[in-house]
């Protein structure tokens, strides 16, 4: 293997990550009455997702449906990658970020208070947890939304950040 191969792979592996801006109430906004929204996409090739996120940048009035995070691969079908739990409304600057639990659907996605993790009770009622992720997920082209599930309240707005590790060259995510 020559150093510029040996070079490239070292690029290769850099986690990066993206940045979705939540985009505000109202025609063609997130979180519009029981519409599903793309948030990214995932191209060229396989990734290794590291991290997951949402920073709350405006405060929903009122509650919501659960939610999904979804994921699409190209030609295929909805697979639910997390929940996220309900709540009355998210708190400005709150991060809503995986609190490590299982359910039937995966993990919870929970409100943190400006915390880069969850300390909440997880859904399955053990004691407290403190991550943030718990393994990467390898994912294939494809989209990753958000399946609002009916939700009646449009009027907050949250940024989504995605750390992935490309598998090949041409892999790369592109917030939507």
């Amino acid at each position: 293997m020559s150093f510029r191969d040996q070079v490239s792979l070292t690029f290769l592996r850099q986690e990066r990550t993206v940045r979705r801006i939540g985009l505000g109430p109202g025609a063609g906004g997130d979180w519009s009455p029981a519409a599903d929204f793309n948030i990214f996409q995932i191209v060229g090739g396989p990734i290794k997702i590291t991290n997951l996120f949402g920073h709350v940048t405006a405060v929903f009035a009122g509650a919501n449906p659960t939610p999904r995070i979804d994921f699409i691969p190209v030609g295929g079908v909805a697979n639910p990658m997390c929940v996220i739990a309900v709540a009355a409304a998210f708190a400005l600057n709150s991060l809503l970020v995986w609190d490590g639990s299982l359910t039937a659907v995966s993990g919870v996605l929970r409100e943190s208070a400006q915390l880069g993790h969850n300390q909440s009770t997880d859904s399955v009622g053990t004691a407290a947890t403190a991550t943030s992720w718990a393994g990467p997920i390898l994912c294939i082209p494809g989209i990753i939304l958000i399946d609002n599930g009916g939700a009646l309240d449009n009027t907050g707005m949250v940024d989504w950040y995605i750390s992935y590790i490309p598998l090949t060259e041409a892999s790369n995510v592109v917030p939507v």
